[in-house]
């Protein structure tokens, strides 16, 4: 056969690669990788052996040298039979480099399983013995994010020991015991390279799970966000170092940690060496300018939050006199007796400390926005409005001190803390949010403009400027969330002090995961709680117009307080309806989240249905939400259908709320969610009706209620009403796949939120 050459640097084959051929080196060197894990085949190896399960090529190879080799076509392992039979040379390379790279292939499976293992139990050591000896040298141990998470390998494994132990021997036996043994015997021969191939994609499908779970875990140690075991004890070491004895004692446990991140799968070596580096600059810097002293001087500690107040005042660089304002108004709140007093000191003293606050938050933040490291004690001020440990609690500030480093949102759930909300404003990825006169940024400018305080250059120029915009976040947006998620109006200071702490603060932390978990109890109960319409068309399908469902869950927003309340804020962004509501929530809640999310969903409901009706949102000849339940408030004492006690009980439902009828709603809303969707009767039959038909239960839900007479009829209604709809769509689908060829995505989606 001819010889086919491969330059140095080639592709020879690529993984998924269909297998047509295989191909016996007959010159030089080729690395055959899959996961990042390199192998090396050599004169009378033959690629594509590893790809006989799959029938598709399992790793990449390159040629490392120039290369030539002899292909064998390929299409079963049948085909291979006659080769076996007429050619025992090549049934003799066949065995040899299948013997070859299986072993390969069992000693990279023990080295992942052994590295997961050991990954595992060192970093259930590591981290103890780093808070052990962060409480040892008097400072704060800080969370490490992901750990309570992290689990032994738990996937699946079908390689078992004995298997390892079987393939390494024969390979062992060297080659003339092997060629001894499978030479002329075509059947064992076959036998053992069809069940290499079956093992062998065993194998590297094994390595791969041990590959993305050693990743996984790796990014406790070592990421490119700096929250890691790393920082943790590079942090520890910087700031105890003055202390005897420690510097030799965090140096032990840094060299456990280096010794793992050297060669650990799905640490990057250029992001490792460059976070090194640092370290090792850093501390020798530390090194030259530290008395070592016998005992911890926590006043020399940066992680002393004694000095908090001094630190973010002298980070802020506000003026002096606003400074030492701030100074005395927090020394004196902290010593009142009552801080939720009402007399007119208590009053005053809160009105200048809030005043301030705001001032000092602006700067700070400012200054962060140029600093890619702030402080902890910065991110603490930033995120929970701490300023001093005193008047926190020192219980509390060392909890606030060990998730300053960890805590955020997320912005693929929607949800962000203040600091990276306002961030967000900044960098252009946020609008910002209406101010209490509901006026968005643009409307706020005109405003101004009308007003005469700025020309129209001048108006043009703000629109587009992003500190201005962010100024008037902060300023016109803020202050009244942030007081509003605090919850007792009257009593509001924002920074954060111990006797507002009912709870501990680890149960009452709000988190990107605890609020999809509630949003997502709530969409399987009501399944169009964050639906709404808006218009489709496709002119290549001459669909025009069409009314569609798109669902888009809220923003999130984290304020920096311990709080009770939440604030549906806007229900969508500018006039965009396919845009994010806001809600504000405390980073703290001192209640129950799930409680929380309904009203607020409820809110947003009738939000949004007031924004779709315009105008005509209380209007009962344009049946909505809004119009019906209004009209059945409004005109509930003459209903002759309502019995005197339902009036009585809407009577009093109404002074409750104020004569608020969107509060009226959030509070049978929360009774349609958690009751009536048990079949707990709870509503009168005009408002499970409205309810049925404006904010319907899913269909697992309705499927378990149509048996109880209760339901019965009004759902035998609704499934009418949905089996038409399901009928239009299906006829419009018809129609655009005639017309153009295919059915666009929306159309489809619109199906499957018709069928929910």
């Amino acid at each position: 056969m001819a010889l086919t050459e491969f330059k140095q640097g080639s592709v020879i084959c690529s993984e998924g690669d269909p297998l047509q051929q295989l191909l016996l080196i007959m010159r030089g060197s080729v690395e055959s990788a899959f996961d990042a894990y390199p192998f090396r085949l050599e004169k009378g190896d033959i690629v594509g052996l590893c790809g006989f399960g799959a029938g598709s090529h399992s790793h990449t190879c390159t040629a490392v040298t120039d290369v030539a080799v002899i292909s064998y076509p390929y299409d079963s392992f049948d085909a291979l039979e006659t080769l076996l039979r007429e050619n025992v040379d090549a049934a003799n390379l066949l065995v040899n480099s299948m013997c070859h790279q299986v072993s390969d292939h069992m000693q990279c499976w023990s080295a992942l399983k052994q590295e997961a293992g050991g990954a595992y139990e060192l970093l259930q050591e590591m981290y103890p013995e780093y808070v052990r000896l962060c409480r040892l040298y008097a400072l704060t141990p800080k969370k490490l994010p992901g750990l309570e998470e992290a689990e032994r390998f738990s996937g699946p494994d079908t390689i078992e020991d004995w298997l390892h132990d079987y393939y390494m021997e024969i390979y062992h036996l060297g080659g003339s015991h092997r060629k001894g043994f499978f030479y002329c015997h075509q059947g064992i021969s076959s036998g053992f390279l069809r069940r290499g191939a079956e093992d062998v994609l065993q194998v590297l499908q094994s390595c791969k799970r041990y590959h993305e779970y050693i990743a996984g875990l790796s990014k406790l140690f070592l990421n490119e966000d700096g929250h890691d075991l790393f920082s943790l004890i590079s942090e520890l070491h910087y700031n105890s170092i003055n202390i005897r004895g420690a510097d030799a004692a965090v140096e032990t446990l840094m060299a456990r940690l280096l010794g793992l991140l050297s060669d650990m799968t799905g640490v990057d070596p250029a992001y490792y060496q460059s976070r090194l580096s640092a370290y090792k600059d850093a501390l020798l810097l530390k090194r030259g300018s530290q008395e070592v002293t016998d005992a911890p001087d926590a006043s020399s500690l940066k992680q002393n939050l004694s000095d908090s107040l001094h630190i973010i005042l002298d980070y802020s660089g506000c003026p002096e006199d606003v400074c030492n304002q701030f100074t005395h108004c927090v020394h004196d709140y902290t010593k009142l007796p009552d801080r939720g007093g009402s007399d007119d000191d208590a009053r005053r003293l809160r009105k200048d400390l809030t005043k301030l606050f705001y001032i000092l938050y602006q700067n700070v933040f400012f200054k962060t926005l140029e600093d890619p490291a702030p402080p902890t004690v910065i991110k603490m001020f930033l995120n929970f409005g701490y300023v001093d440990a005193t008047l926190a609690g020192h219980e509390n500030a060392d909890y606030l001190y060990s998730i300053a480093d960890s805590v955020k949102g997320d912005a693929d759930l929607g949800v962000y803390t203040i600091r990276e909300w306002l961030t967000a404003v900044y960098n252009g990825k946020k609008e910002p949010n209406r101010n209490e006169f509901d006026l968005d940024y643009g409307e706020y400018i005109h405003e101004l403009k009308v007003q005469g305080k700025i020309d129209e250059k001048e108006e043009k120029r703000l629109l587009g400027d992003m500190e201005g915009k962010l100024r008037f976040e902060i300023e016109n947006v803020f202050p009244i969330v942030n007081k509003i998620t605090f919850g007792r109006i009257t009593i509001f200071c924002p920074v954060f002090a111990d006797h507002n702490v009912q709870r501990k603060l680890d149960t009452s932390l709000i988190t990107p995961a605890l609020i999809r978990e509630r949003i997502d109890e709530i969409r399987s109960i009501d399944f169009s709680a964050y639906s709404r319409e808006i218009l489709f068309s496709n002119t290549k399908c001459e669909i025009s117009n069409e009314t569609i469902h798109v669902e888009v869950l809220p923003d999130f927003i984290l304020t920096p307080n311990v709080g009770i309340r939440g604030a549906m804020w806007q229900e969508i962004e500018g006039r965009k309806r396919a845009t994010p509501a806001r809600i504000f929530l405390p980073l703290f809640l001192e209640g129950d989240l799930k409680a929380l999310m309904i009203r607020l969903t409820a809110e947003f409901r009738w939000e949004m249905c007031k924004r779709i009706q315009g105008m005509r949102w209380n209007d009962v000849t344009n049946p909505s939400l809004t119009s019906m339940f209004c009209d059945y408030l409004q005109f509930y004492k003459g209903n002759r259908e309502l019995s005197a006690e339902v009036k009585e009980g809407i009577k009093i439902e109404l002074m409750r709320a104020k004569n608020n009828y969107k509060m009226v709603f959030a509070a049978d809303y929360a009774e349609w969610l958690l009751y009536e969707s048990n079949g707990s009767p709870r509503l009168n039959k005009f408002v499970v009706s409205m309810m049925l038909t404006f904010c319907p239960f899913s269909a697992e839900v309705r499927e378990r209620l149509i048996k109880n007479p209760r339901y019965a009829e009004m759902l035998n209604r609704y499934n009418i009403k949905q089996q038409q709809t399901i009928q239009r769509l299906s006829n419009v689908m018809q129609k655009a796949n005639r017309v153009g060829g295919e059915i666009p995505q929306d159309l489809q989606n619109e199906m499957e939120f018709a069928k929910s």
